[in-house]
């Protein structure tokens, strides 16, 4: 049996240079639990639990790499997002908190409708199209990405939980047109490469720089081109839903409205940043 207050100080101790002590403690609660499938609950009332040798081990070999930099979820190989387990790679971003806020406010707006087409794009993981698709399974859902790194990934979500979404190649920055939609989503690479430096090391060097950063000169680059083809493709009464970046909500709401859209709406995270916005394409007030 091993002292489980000493393997937290322990713990605590190799990744200080990094992470507080809570931040530390809260990483070994999800190693134990992810890689060695103890009960959080025994967890927080045992103080000794049963690991072998090996294990120890692959404790030690997981504290070494965080102790790089490297974020927790690519070493175990994935991460939980809305109820879902994602595999995640260095090829894809890891999803965020507020990315499920996001398609909790999207299933707050389309809940009530039936068979919807909805198209995903810089679907990176497949995470957000393919909670979609679970939460409806009557939805018809796509996620395009322009990286077949990215797309490898997603499409082995997509075997894992087999729920019927489609994963293809498609450049936001030159949409190839598929028809008529219904919701258009996209969580697009949002930060200027002036930024960078200003970023924590596990994201800089480690997340790709692809799915991350756009030119300074022009950071509504991805809103802008998935916004004009959200005018030419939505249904009447479609809705474009895009993350945000926080500091350019109400320059990516102009940008909507000069193209036609309606009842635009940005709506803060859990933290209080302008991290999320919906949009209405209504076809009889552009025409």
């Amino acid at each position: 049996m091993s002292d489980l207050k000493e393997i937290f100080t322990n713990w605590a101790n190799q990744l200080s240079d990094l992470y507080s002590e809570r931040e530390a403690r809260n990483i070994l609660l999800l190693a134990l639990e992810d890689v060695f499938e103890f009960k959080r609950s025994i967890l927080l009332v045992s103080r000794e639990i049963d690991l072998s040798e090996e294990q120890l081990e692959r404790l030690t070999q997981i504290s070494s790499r965080l102790k790089t930099g490297e974020p927790y979820q690519y070493i175990v190989g994935f991460t939980y997002f809305d109820d879902l387990k994602i595999h995640v790679a260095p090829g894809v971003l890891i999803p965020r908190p507020e990315t499920e806020e996001l398609v909790s406010w999207i299933q707050e707006t389309v809940s009530d409708q039936k068979n919807l087409k909805v198209e995903d794009w810089c679907t990176g993981s497949g995470c957000i199209a393919l909670a979609i698709k679970n939460r409806n399974p009557h939805f018809e859902v796509i996620g395009y990405d322009i990286s077949e790194e990215a797309l490898e990934i997603s499409r082995f979500n997509e075997k894992e939980l087999n729920l019927g979404v489609g994963f293809e190649i498609n450049d936001a920055l030159e949409p190839r047109n598929n028809g008529r939609v219904d919701v258009i989503i996209s969580n697009p690479p949002y930060i200027p490469w002036k930024e960078k430096d200003q970023m924590h090391q596990n994201v800089t060097e480690f997340e790709p720089d692809l799915a991350l950063f756009v030119p300074n000169e022009d950071p509504l680059l991805f809103y802008r081109n998935i916004a004009e083809y959200a005018a030419m493709n939505l249904n009447d009464h479609g809705y474009l839903f895009f993350e945000l970046h926080e500091d350019f909500g109400s320059e990516t709401k102009a940008v909507l409205e000069d193209l036609g859209f309606s009842s635009i709406e940005i709506k803060e995270d859990l933290q209080g940043k302008n991290r999320m916005l919906k949009a209405e394409w209504k076809v009889s007030s552009n025409q």
